[in-house]
């Protein structure tokens, strides 16, 4: 059994990330969140899907403790979230990296914070930096590498702090369609190598169903939990296989018919 189709087989995870009738209100009185409750399993990617503007990276920022909940509170590994945290490490849409600091210097800044010693962060910012596929390119500079190059940085720098939950937004929307697939089947050996906790932001259904375990919907704004889908891919085959399966077209297919009337 390949590692994929093993994660797939694992009974139900415990609860790392708990979000409590969370709602947010911007100044103005623009309400994007209303009262959601929903659990994300330990070692398991869970997608956030829903209507453009429904406040997807808002919930995400949330837990992240970048920005405050107007009520309601999130909980992580069973501890009240009231800002950023070494438990949790966020992955940017727009890469985020330090345009004067090499590939190795960016990946290792987490640990640099941390006072851990030159060597030893170098020595494991190399092993996420040949992990995400970028082994030879540690003394590079962000402006001489692609796009999809610098949206690995930003991974193996979330990575490289060890942190137990990645949250991810959009993180493969600046790439081309092929580079996003190849991102998708690296995305999947990662979660089955380092069994970490995943809330993953996407506008694509395809790919929300492609690499989910979970995939949490929203309605649009004011934001609620319109649904919650496991998808029952059989994996351990051939990409294109997987994406011409039933099981895979009919779920992408409940999904599209869920989310569709949000757009009349």
């Amino acid at each position: 059994m390949s590692p994929q189709a093993a994660r797939k087989a694992e009974p139900a995870s415990r609860p790392m990330v708990q979000v409590h009738r969370v709602s947010k209100i911007y100044p103005g009185g623009v309400e994007a969140l209303s009262g959601i409750s929903v659990d994300f399993p330990e070692g398991q990617l869970t997608s956030l899907l829903g209507p453009s503007g429904c406040g997807k990276t808002t919930l995400l920022k949330i837990i992240a403790g970048l920005i405050p909940a107007t009520s309601g509170l999130v909980e992580v590994d069973g501890k009240t979230v009231t800002g950023p945290g070494p438990e949790r490490a966020f992955v940017f849409q727009d890469f985020a990296l330090m345009p004067w600091a090499t590939v190795m210097r960016n990946v290792a800044f987490g640990l640099e914070l941390k006072g851990v010693a030159q060597s030893e962060r170098e020595a494991v910012a190399e092993k996420y930096i040949a992990s995400v596929g970028l082994k030879g390119f540690e003394r590079a500079f962000p402006h001489e590498l692609s796009g999809g190059m610098r949206q690995r940085v930003g991974l193996a720098r979330a990575l490289c702090v060890n942190a137990k939950v990645l949250l991810m937004d959009e993180p493969f929307s600046a790439v081309d369609e092929q580079t996003r697939r190849k991102f998708q089947e690296d995305l999947l050996e990662l979660i089955a190598r380092e069994h970490k906790t995943f809330l993953f932001v996407t506008h694509s259904i395809e790919e929300a169903v492609y690499v989910s375990d979970r995939i949490v919907t929203l309605s649009r704004r004011p934001s609620q939990v319109s649904s919650i889908v496991e998808p029952q891919i059989a994996r351990g085959r051939d990409p294109d296989q997987i994406r011409r399966d039933s099981a895979y077209l009919d779920t992408v297919e409940t999904i599209w018919q869920s989310l569709k009337r949000y757009l009349d």
